[in-house]
């Protein structure tokens, strides 16, 4: 499965040059040692593979554990996010500890920047010299008018996507809708952000009607841009712009202005929540006939078994799927080492048990009966909560904290006393066990659960690897962020908890109307909830870092990032391991709700203006 599903682009992957002067340099490799760019668009195989490499900048939001050793690098095209919000700590790799220090532009790392320009670039080239190429003498290789027309369709998708990708980490950003040749100057300005906004919107507009109008279902070309992948990014391109970053809140940027005076960041507007209400409704009306829906799986009474249906969607594709690549990290080079084993205890085969969920993500997960461990503005308490004492689950008497929780903390979440779905045995952390703080290991007693394949055991002749679609978009997110824009424009509208509580029927939890009938149109109340939802839908899956800015609560107790995490104690005995313990202290400045424009290409350039406090 996975060696078929970018047919047409992993398998012709070339690396980029290391040695570029700019951001908008092209590779000579990709010249193949041609004596000029226009020979490449001469010949079928140079043309595909030239238009393959435009696909490599597409993001693995798989990839949250690595280091240079084992592939590269992390980069801000993987999922390093994870690890820098409050989500998990990695206890390894490029992003391990990374929030511990003070940030500066020399020392930010996990940039898009370079990447993506190279790429943008070089999706101008192809658009710009790529034609159709007829079979000619004995040569019966040949570029047709139809797989022409196809591959430039989907580059010009792909070059408004990698500018959504530098705006959504760095704010204004250069517009590049051409190439430029080698006497032109490369030093470009930034744009106002409107104006890169505006431009990515125009340029999926006209794109839309061109891609596929269905989602693919031939495995060979699924991770090839459609109408509903299309759809979905412009609905998450308008809720970026209606949100408070973008729109006016961050009030250290709307004084930043180009050296000739033009401002960079709009005043607030809140129409923009009307555009962002708009263009997801446009893409729920297509999911919703038929085209994508919320993977279930189903009892033999028909009824949805939210434990199956939480794990099982990130293990297979399914009609949730809106864009996947194949190209990820679960099985990484040993055995799943970026994954699987990172978070296998090590008193399974093979196991190291280093990434780790931080106590404050285990804390904002429901109970069994849909409502949060303590009371919020927009629901209740639980009275089956409790931190004292211990209860039976699968027969093995596990802390109470974790017990009669919802079906998505089973599936995200290993703690102490669980049992391991191969072995059976039970899971211990505290100091003496085979898992407490002897050579690598969590640092506060949990493991990250969710996407593990329950089929994989690191023995011989085991199932070493499990090959799993890398979700870029999911319908489950965008029945969210719709309701978030629908809840800004109109907070009334039935449909605001309509769509939150589909996502909360599929994990098993009551409607929100019927554990607070006072929630129904209050658009503060129903705000909170969204968030709550989308911080527990989407655990780990990448979004959540950029979500907290946009919001900008990142200094708010809601989506706190900097401060004091906490998990279990890891110094404690078998008794004395079940008490909330700190185990490190992160650091976040206001300065952090951007990336800073990487200081080599501030060091380089004439134009370019850096972001607030950088």
């Amino acid at each position: 499965m996975k060696n078929k599903l970018l047919i047409a682009i992993s398998t012709l992957i070339l690396g980029l040059s290391s040695c570029s002067d700019s951001y908008l340099d092209v590779s000579d490799e990709l010249a193949g040692g041609l004596q000029s760019v226009d020979e490449i668009f001469d010949n079928p195989s140079y043309t595909r593979r030239w238009y393959a490499n435009i696909f490599t900048g597409i993001p693995d939001y798989s990839e949250m554990v690595r280091a240079d050793w084992d592939g590269g690098g992390q980069t801000g095209l993987h999922n390093p996010w994870t690890g820098m919000t409050d989500e998990i700590n990695t206890s390894y790799g490029d992003n391990a500890n990374y929030m511990i220090s003070v940030r500066n532009s020399s020392n930010m790392g996990f940039h898009r920047w370079n990447i993506l320009y190279q790429l943008i670039r070089q999706a101008n080239i192809f658009l710009e010299k790529a034609k159709v190429i007829p079979a000619s003498g004995t040569n019966a290789d040949q570029l047709t008018e139809e797989e022409f027309n196809r591959m430039r369709i989907s580059a010009l998708f792909v070059r408004a996507y990698y500018h959504y990708l530098l705006m959504e980490q760095y704010g204004p950003i250069p517009i590049m809708d051409r190439a430029y040749g080698p006497l032109e100057d490369l030093d470009v300005p930034r744009r106002p952000l409107d104006d890169v906004i505006n431009f990515i919107d125009s340029e999926l507009t006209a794109v839309i009607p061109l891609l596929p109008q269905s989602p693919i279902t031939d495995d060979n070309f699924k991770a090839l841009p459609t109408k509903g992948v299309a759809l979905a990014l412009r609905g998450k391109l308008w809720i970026f712009a209606a949100s408070p970053l973008f729109n006016g809140g961050f009030q250290e940027a709307l004084s930043l202005t180009n050296s000739d005076g033009t401002s960079l960041f709009p005043a607030a507007d809140p129409s923009k929540w009307n555009k962002a209400e708009q263009a997801l409704r446009e893409f729920i009306e297509y999911a919703d006939a038929g085209n994508y829906e919320l993977f279930t799986v189903r009892d033999n009474n028909g009824n949805i078994d939210p434990d199956q249906s939480v794990y099982r969607v990130f293990q297979e594709y399914s009609k949730e799927i809106i864009w996947a690549t194949s190209v990820n990290g679960f099985n990484g080079i040993e055995w799943g080492d970026r994954f699987e084993r990172r978070s296998t205890p090590r008193s399974e085969p093979n196991g190291i048990g280093s990434t780790a969920v931080v106590q404050e993500l285990v804390d904002d997960f429901y109970m069994k009966d849909g409502l949060p461990i303590s009371s919020t503005g927009f629901l209740n308490g639980s009275p089956l909560y409790s931190e004292i004492g211990t209860s039976e689950l699968n027969g093995v008497q596990v802390y109470n904290m974790w017990i009669d929780r919802e079906p998505r903390f089973y599936n995200t979440v290993f703690f102490a006393g669980r049992r391991w779905h191969i072995s059976n045995n039970v899971t211990h952390f505290y100091m003496g066990s085979p898992n407490d703080r002897s050579g690598q290991h969590t640092p506060n007693g949990y493991l990250l659960y969710k996407r593990y394949n329950r089929t994989v055991h690191m023995v011989s002749p085991g199932v070493r690897m499990v090959f799993r679609p890398s979700i870029i978009f999911r319908l489950a997110e965008f029945y969210l962020l719709y309701a978030e824009a629908l809840n800004e424009v109109e907070p009334g509208n039935p449909n605001v908890l309509e769509y939150i509580n589909r996502v909360r029927e599929r994990a098993g939890l009551p409607a929100l109307q019927v554990l607070n009938p006072a929630i129904v149109g209050n658009r503060d109340l129903q705000r909170q909830a969204i968030r709550r939802e989308s911080r527990i839908e989407l655990a780990t899956e990448g979004q959540r870092y950029f979500d907290v800015r946009r919001w900008m609560i990142a200094e708010d107790t809601e989506g706190r990032q900097g401060g004091d995490f906490h998990g279990m104690n890891m110094a404690g005995s078998e008794t004395t391991f079940y008490q909330r313990t700190w185990f490190q202290t992160r650091y976040f400045e206001r300065k952090q709700y951007f990336h800073p424009i990487p200081f080599t290409e501030m060091q380089k350039s004439k134009v370019l203006v850096q972001n607030p406090g950088w």
